[in-house]
């Protein structure tokens, strides 16, 4: 865990997610998609971002996790900056 965003009053947990920089120099956040929001459980499916900045993908998904109701983004693995 190197980083993380929160929000108050959220039921959905935290949110995993990897950034890695590519080969081409571009940053990919990936992290797990639900298959069926309302059962989360129920089958994930591998999805990703991809940015020209780091801190454009961070931002990218850090609002999309929060907007879909989760408590904070934990970044599991960051490339070195």
């Amino acid at each position: 865990m190197k980083t993380t965003t929160e929000k108050a009053n959220s039921s959905r947990g935290e949110f995993h997610a990897v950034l890695r920089r590519t080969a081409g120099g571009l940053y990919q956040a990936q992290y797990s998609a639900e298959f069926n929001p309302e059962n989360p459980d129920a089958r994930e499916l591998p999805d990703f971002h991809l940015s020209s900045t780091m801190a454009d993908a961070q931002v990218w998904v850090e609002q999309m996790a929060l907007g879909m109701g989760y408590s904070r983004v934990i970044w599991d693995s960051l490339p070195d900056a």
